[in-house]
């Protein structure tokens, strides 16, 4: 129930180099095998390399992205101190310099003026002197030459002026304003310039991370895989090789030191045999019956005079084919755990092979005879009844069934004498009796159909189950045409169905068959089930089957079963056409289920 099952997790192909004992008990934890590692750690070494290089690249990256970070802040810082200062060489020009100029030109002008005004007045002093004789001519030219020095001198400081406004003015405040935006523009620039360096130290930095998280990773990988080259039990169990065949041969793979292993292979299995369990395959004739904490007896052939208790633990919901290329045989996978004490279930190992019986149902106090005692003709069964020296057939009303045994609910008494394998000595009668059924199901398959009402329990039996759908109780008998149940060892193991000496298998020439391929008309026992087929191919279940429900010999023969041509066959027109096919030579045995009450 509880099995660990160890792997290699080594990449690729690898080495056995050490392996415990097939059977050796061991702990979680301990080691129970070795792959060869020597591959692995030389890789290990290179890698181990490329992960400090990608390291040192890393971290050269994150100072790179610093000194950056650095650069840019200084670079806006001088963008932003360039522009401050254009800023203040407009303002000193605006405020200061310009107006400092145009105020030291104006007062060199007032000066000039003044100047040349007293040199106007002297000059006009000296010729009025000079007229009366008290200055001499070159006093008087003297005076004259200092005026004209002083109109010169006021003609340069205006024209001095008249530079500064006109030109110079205009020219360095064009300048300085010009400096002011392109040192704005260059802050912006700066800013770009700094953003895309930042973002390319970055990008930088990211890749050196990545990279190395990369070879880091692969380090980690091959120190995990080197790791992985011990494998350790999950769990207390006893060691067992997970030999398996290999479906492109015929020789086994055999799990041993120097045997190479590939990813993902089984090695070890550690079965915990503390809590063991059978793996069981139930036929789908069977499936319906079986249900979780069902009892079963489970008989081990290595212990055969052993009986081990379990209980049914899983049943699978879809089946798993169990034949070859095309089979329709279908099982469905069970698990069947073993219930007994430790000591007990200890003894047993896996890979043993077991027999199990699903303990569906018991019953106490019920009336039976053997099934080779039973006669099953059409939908009725009967039986050979001795009472002294004479011999009566008596009809019969049946319930369920198992492969020994047939429940009876109405017909017999306990004590009743009946003959076993009557087919042997009463075939005259029997043959006799299956041509009067024949002839009355002919009969009743040319009137209407008639509703069948739910049979009354007989005096002193059980009631008889409700029909049921298909598959449901694949062993099952009951009105609806289900095939009886067997033993309840039946539902795990492999028993045949029982047959009376009218039975048979295989299918006669000359003997028309059902829609899926069976004789019509087969003599009882277990042969073909008419009313399984029916029920089989009724899907809707309401009693009738239409022409597209209809499915072999049926559906290419379907108006010779529609005996009244409505478009549909009902229960009594499908067995008055078997009837019709019927042959000489009754049967004995299990009742179909058609003709078996009960579940």
């Amino acid at each position: 129930m509880k099995n660990a099952v160890l792997t290699s997790k080594v990449e690729g192909s690898t080495t056995i180099i050490m392996i415990v004992p097939e059977g050796t008990n061991v702990k979680e934890g301990d080691l129970v095998c070795e792959l060869d590692s020597s591959a692995l750690s030389d890789k290990e070494t290179q890698q181990e390399i490329l992960v400090e290089k990608a390291k040192a690249a890393f971290e050269q990256g994150k100072e790179d992205l610093l000194i950056q970070e650095a650069q840019n802040e200084s670079d806006l810082e001088a963008a932003k101190l360039k522009l401050r200062l254009a800023e203040i060489d407009l303002k000193k020009f605006t405020e200061g310099d310009l107006v400092q100029q145009k105020n030291d030109l104006d007062g060199k002008i007032k000066l000039a003026e003044e100047n040349l005004s007293r040199a106007q007045e002297s000059f006009e002093y000296a010729q009025r002197l000079a007229k009366k004789g008290y200055r001499t001519q070159n006093d008087l030219e003297s005076e004259r030459i200092a005026v004209e020095t002083a109109k010169i001198a006021v003609k340069q400081v205006v024209g001095e002026r008249r530079v500064l406004v006109d030109f110079s003015e205009g020219r360095n405040l064009a300048e300085l304003e010009a400096n002011v935006k392109e040192f704005a523009r260059e802050i912006q620039r700066t800013e770009s310039k700094t953003r895309a360096a930042l973002a390319q130290k970055k990008a930088e930095l990211r890749a050196r991370e990545l990279t190395y998280e990369v070879e880091s990773k692969k380090y980690e990988r091959l120190t995990a895989q080197i790791k992985a080259c011990k494998i350790c039990a999950s769990q207390d169990g006893q060691v067992v090789y997970a030999n398996v065949r290999d479906g492109r041969s015929t020789e086994n793979v055999m799990i041993d030191v120097g045997v190479g292993v590939r990813e993902r292979q089984a090695i070890i299995n550690l079965p915990d045999l503390d809590q063991m369990k059978v793996n069981a395959r139930i036929h789908e004739s069977r499936i319906s019956m079986v249900r979780q904490k069902m009892p079963v007896i489970v008989k081990i052939d290595a212990y055969p005079e052993e009986v081990f208790h379990g209980e049914v633990d899983m049943v699978a919901s879809v089946p798993s084919s169990t034949g070859g290329f095309g089979s329709t045989t279908k099982e469905y996978e069970a698990v069947v755990r073993i219930t007994d004490e430790t000591e007990k279930v200890n003894k047993l190992r896996p890979g043993l092979t077991a027999t199990t019986e699903v303990l569906v149902e018991r019953r106490e106090d019920v009336l039976q005879i053997p099934v080779q005692a039973n006669i099953t003709i059409g939908a009725k069964q009967f039986v050979f009844v001795v009472t002294g020296k004479k011999v009566d057939l008596r009809p019969i009303k049946v319930g369920k069934t198992n492969s020994n045994f047939i429940e009876v609910i109405d017909g017999l008494v306990e004590g009743d004498g009946v003959v076993m394998n009557p087919h042997s000595h009463f075939k005259k009668e029997i043959t006799e009796l299956e041509t009067e059924q024949a002839k009355e199901q002919s009969k009743e398959s040319n009137k209407a159909p008639e509703i069948i009402a739910p049979a009354k329990p007989a005096e002193g039996g059980s009631p008889a189950a409700p029909p049921k759908k298909p598959g449901e109780g694949a062993t099952a008998a009951g009105p609806a045409g289900n095939r009886p149940e067997r033993s309840p060892a039946a539902a795990g193991g492999s028993e045949r169905p029982a047959a009376g000496p009218g039975g048979g298998e295989g299918r006669p020439q000359g003997v028309p068959s059902d829609g899926g391929g069976r004789p019509l008309g087969s003599g009882g026992g277990a042969g073909f089930d008419p009313m399984a087929r029916f029920n089989d191919m009724d899907k809707d279940q309401d009693g009738k089957v239409t022409k597209d429900e209809a499915t072999g010999r049926m559906a290419d023969n379907f108006d010779n079963f529609d005996a009244d041509s409505d478009g549909s066959v009902t229960k009594d027109e499908y067995l008055g056409a078997i009837a019709k096919f019927r042959g000489g030579g009754g049967g004995g045995g299990r009742p179909r289920p058609s003709e078996a009450g009960g579940n």
